[in-house]
């Protein structure tokens, strides 16, 4: 009688375990929602990248890395101001320091932006780079930068994320 319960229950153990790892797995690929609330704007992170927020800071990047996405409010509320700014800042941050181009203006769901790409180099590694100065609440700058490898690599990922930038009502 025993042995006969044992052999009953066997397959609903493993049939509930089965659909707990089936949900877990689930709950892993569903993408997250993030607020930057001093910047007016929300963004999903796609499924199996990691976000770390610090402050008024937040920096998305897959788990293996290979690229990066820094939100952050500028100190500077002028949409102009802060455009110098993140050029000085860029400055400081990458060397050899070469840009594609003069910054290019455009619209991203109903946010007037101006952007500018480039390479350089950070902590002796080539890098390329996207930055964005995005007219929201409070301007926001999106940079964006990685090895050409990670860019590509993580390419659909971060069209994913860009494209849900939106901001808040």
């Amino acid at each position: 009688m025993k042995t006969l319960r044992l052999k009953q229950l066997l397959p609903a153990v493993v049939v509930a375990l089965a659909l707990t790892a089936a949900a877990r797995a689930a709950v892993q690929s569903e993408t997250k929602t993030f607020t930057h609330e001093a910047g007016g704007i929300t963004f999903e992170l796609p499924a199996g990248w990691k976000a770390e927020p610090d402050g008024e800071q937040i920096t998305a990047s897959p788990a293996e890395g290979g690229i990066s996405i820094v939100l952050w409010v500028t100190k500077e509320e002028d949409f102009e101001d802060a455009a110098k700014a993140l050029g000085e800042e860029l400055g400081k941050q990458i060397k050899n320091l070469k840009f594609d181009g003069e910054p290019k203006p455009g619209t991203h769901n109903g946010m007037e932006y101006e952007s500018v790409k480039g390479s350089g180099q950070i902590e002796g590694e080539e890098i390329v780079f996207s930055a964005d100065l995005l007219a929201a609440k409070k301007p926001v700058i999106i940079l964006s930068f990685g090895t050409a490898d990670g860019l590509q690599k993580h390419a659909a990922e971060y069209g994913q994320l860009v494209k849900s930038i939106k901001k808040i009502n």
